[in-house]
């Protein structure tokens, strides 16, 4: 079974932040080696070489208080088992990255500028920041990039060791083709590996995104497989012991009308099994409409069914349903789309006679159908109590339900979303407690 928390961006947010945590040791042990091995194989003068200590130290610092704060989030996070991490993912790692940039341009400015070949190491900041944050957040972190470089070409400390022959600029007079050139080309190559790393990122995301929606809709179908088996089962069980009711119950009709009692309360015994009679009936038209259509739904053939038939085909079976107002333009009335009209019109009625539940009294139920641009618009209001936000997020879970213990299975809506949504369509919930709620299905005009 996957979960709202199986599929949680969160855990994602978490790895990355991970992962990036493990690159900047790598980065910190990297850059004390280098300064180390520089300075005791080639004998390099560093000018400020104070300066190089404070931003490794500040790295080392930021660090490990990153590490610790990760983890008490993570702690929280798994304790609260929230769908979305309420941490500002973008804002942190944004932050973080611009932190590092900020420490290598420092480091680069006491160790030659763009004279040392390290500059390079740019461009793995900016493919961090393509990868883990937004578009919006990566641009700014190139901009910010193509910035320190600039400064560097005009402000660094010179290393003799490192001398590819790229003088400071002290002004721009001194701003010669090869500084244009050389500024250029790192604008140049920063913006193409941004661009294409962006057009990367966004569509993995994009596929981890549709992959995760056909993982849940491959659960939500094994689960409605599950349940058509179980209902073909119960109706076939239950078939046998209500047809031996009813023809006990017919029997004692007929003997009532062949020889009419006389002791005192007769006649609402005489009513009482009327109405068993009624109920059985009931019952074994819910049971044929089980058994003939459990576990075929999903392959159900498609076929072209007008908004009238499906409006009212929905209301078959329902109890209290002259409580339905059904509003519907003359017009749309005759228009048709292409759907499994017996699994479609099951679904809505679920959503109908919980409208009815959902309201004790005896006021009216609403239903609009109406044409909004490239779809179609079932409108479902009840005025009964509505629901708290907490129900809302819970109403699609199987087995959920806001009704009393014996009145509902929790089953309607969940069966619902996975019939409408395979026919791309959705159904979503609007409620406020006190003022009842409303059933919004959108099927396209054109379902697929």
């Amino acid at each position: 079974m996957i979960t709202s928390r199986n599929i949680t961006t969160g855990d994602h947010h978490f790895a990355n932040a991970r992962w990036l945590l493990q690159l900047r040791w790598v980065a910190i042990i990297g850059q004390i080696a280098t300064i180390i091995g520089s300075m005791l194989l080639f004998q390099m003068q560093i000018p400020m070489a104070w300066a190089l200590v404070v931003v490794i130290a500040l790295t080392v610092i930021s660090n490990l208080f990153l590490s610790v704060w990760f983890g008490r989030w993570r702690t929280i996070d798994q304790r609260l088992n929230l769908d979305e991490s309420p941490l500002p993912w973008n804002l942190i790692l944004g932050l973080v990255l611009i932190l590092d940039i900020l420490c290598l341009t420092a480091l680069l400015w006491t160790t030659g500028g763009p004279n040392n070949p390290f500059c390079l190491f740019f461009f793995v900041n900016l493919s961090l920041s393509a990868l883990l944050l937004n578009r919006s957040w990566a641009w700014a972190i190139n901009a910010l990039t193509i910035g320190c470089f600039s400064i560097l070409m005009f402000m660094h400390y010179p290393v003799e060791q490192l001398d590819l022959g790229l003088n400071t600029v002290t002004s721009w007079k001194s701003f010669t083709l090869e500084h244009m050139g050389f500024l250029a080309a790192f604008a140049t190559c920063s913006s193409v590996i941004t661009y294409f790393m962006t057009r990367l990122t966004d569509e993995l995301r994009r596929q981890q995104i549709e992959i995760r929606r056909a993982q849940q809709l491959q659960a939500n179908s094994e689960k409605v497989e599950a349940l058509g088996t179980l209902a073909a089962g119960t109706a076939h069980e239950l078939a046998t012991p209500l047809s031996t009711i009813a023809i006990v119950a017919r029997d004692v009709e007929q003997a009532f009308e062949e020889h009419p009692p006389d002791f005192p309360g007769a006649e609402e015994v005489i009513e009482d099994v009327h109405l068993i009679r009624s109920q059985l009936d009931r019952c074994r038209k819910i049971i044929d409409r089980m058994s003939s259509h459990a576990g075929e739904t999903i392959g159900e053939s498609i076929e072209p069914t007008s908004i009238e038939e499906i409006t009212l085909q929905s209301l078959d079976g329902i109890i209290d349903r002259g409580r339905v107002q059904v509003e519907m333009a003359n017009d749309d009335k005759q228009q048709t789309i292409l759907v499994p009209r017996d699994a479609l019109c099951q679904a809505m009625r679920g959503l109908i006679q919980n409208a009815i539940d959902a309201d004790p009294t005896d006021r009216a139920v609403f239903v609009d159908v109406k044409r909004e641009l490239s779809s179609w618009l079932w409108k479902i209001r009840d005025q009964g109590q509505g629901m708290s936000d907490e129900q809302l997020k819970r109403i699609s879970e199987p087995f959920f339900t806001t009704k009393a213990p014996g009145k509902g299975m929790g089953l309607g809506v969940f069966l619902a979303q996975n019939v409408i949504g395979r026919l791309g369509g959705s159904v979503e919930f609007e409620s406020l407690p006190g003022r009842g709620t409303t059933a919004l299905v959108r099927l396209p005009q054109d379902p697929s």
